[in-house]
């Protein structure tokens, strides 16, 4: 038997829980049982957190390790919570029922390091969560081959350690438009706070002939004079690819428009966003930061352009043919109709459990002879 552990949210449906949303809807279509951790209690004093951290997910996986029989597989959506209690418990479950745990990233704060004005992150919670935790697990999914180095270069053992590539992106693929145009315009989507976004900000300050299509939270809108900002609002995660304007999604992150800076653009060195999911799952081409790590999967693919900074991206745009916009368009939206299907990680699904057959339960065979 396969298991995922669903982390239950407060009701609060951010883009932050798209793709472990759709991690978990994957899983359902493949077989596997979803076994519900509860949500945490956000609102409670920090002693009440406290206290609940170290007794109620304890009781839940105790009653997970119950359940499990030799050879069944757990995925866990990483980071969760309760990190000590997890170190503690993982490891003896898995001892003891004989069973397999992989480990799917989503993010690695003791990398990123926090988000800069937005969240602030424990430094020795983080480094017990990617590090320690991490190294129980039978597979780690990371995002793509340069956070698997990372990895690796942490200690991490080469063949337990697999690239999943991009995140897919479950939505409505019927209502996702069927053509694009070339012209200087650029959808968008995510935190638009000042503190995240800044480069947003430079852009519409600057004197860039470029129309910007901008979709999500915190947009100080009368901070901004121009005739080039279409604010859309915050729309549903699964609505949005549907509604997306614009000919190409921006994939780039921090305060300055000539390079991805600070801690969250610093991040894109190893990180799949999940922004990029997004426009190809609405069959956009991208413009990305040359040095993102998912330059190589924008590369390989033909599916954008990937830039130093933002100031070519003009140039870019205007040296570009209308046939070669097209056939960038054909490839997204190809690369698109996989995300909307949830076919990359259904594959990565499918090598974890060739490395557990290969790895962990043959180790098991061996104890029990």
């Amino acid at each position: 038997m396969e298991y995922i552990l669903n982390r239950r949210s407060n009701g609060q449906q951010t883009a932050g829980s798209k793709a472990p949303g759709d991690i978990l809807r994957i899983a359902g279509q493949m077989g596997m049982r979803t076994f519900d951790m509860p949500a945490f209690p956000e609102k409670q004093p920090k002693l009440i957190q406290k206290l609940w951290l170290l007794t109620v997910p304890a009781f839940r996986m105790q009653k997970l390790g119950h359940q499990l029989e030799a050879g069944d597989i757990v995925l866990y959506q990483h980071p969760m919570y309760a990190n000590r209690v997890m170190l503690r418990l993982i490891p003896a479950i898995r001892k003891r029922k004989k069973a397999a745990f992989v480990a799917l990233i989503h993010d690695l704060e003791s990398l990123r390091g926090g988000i800069s004005g937005m969240k602030q992150v424990n430094e020795e919670t983080y480094r017990i969560a990617d590090n320690q935790l991490l190294a129980a697990f039978d597979v780690v999914i990371c995002h793509n081959s340069r956070m698997r180095d990372y990895l690796i270069g942490q200690g991490f053992d080469p063949e337990r350690v697999v690239s999943l590539g991009i995140f897919d992106y479950l939505c409505d693929g019927t209502k996702i438009r069927k053509e694009r145009k070339r012209d200087l315009s650029i959808a968008v989507a995510g935190n638009l706070a000042r503190g995240k976004s800044g480069y947003v900000y430079r852009m519409l300050e600057s004197d860039m002939p470029v129309t910007l299509h901008l979709y999500g939270p915190y947009f100080e809108a009368r901070r901004v004079s121009s005739e080039r900002t279409v604010y859309h609002g915050t729309l549903p995660a699964d609505e949005l690819p549907g509604r997306m304007e614009g000919a190409f999604g921006l994939v780039w992150d921090g305060p300055e428009m000539t390079t991805c800076a600070g801690n969250t653009g610093g991040y894109l060195k190893y990180n799949n966003p999940h922004k990029l999911s997004l426009y190809l799952a609405a069959g956009l081409p991208v413009v990305i930061w040359n040095e993102a790590a998912e330059a190589d999967f924008v590369r390989s693919e033909g599916v954008g352009i990937a830039v130093a900074s933002l100031e070519e991206v003009p140039g870019r745009i205007g040296a570009m043919t209308d046939a070669d916009y097209e056939t960038m368009a054909e490839r997204a939206a190809r690369v698109g109709e996989k995300l909307r299907k949830g076919a990359y990680f259904t594959e990565i699904w499918q090598l974890s459990r060739e490395i557990i057959r290969k790895h962990t339960i043959r180790s098991y065979e061996g104890e029990r002879k």
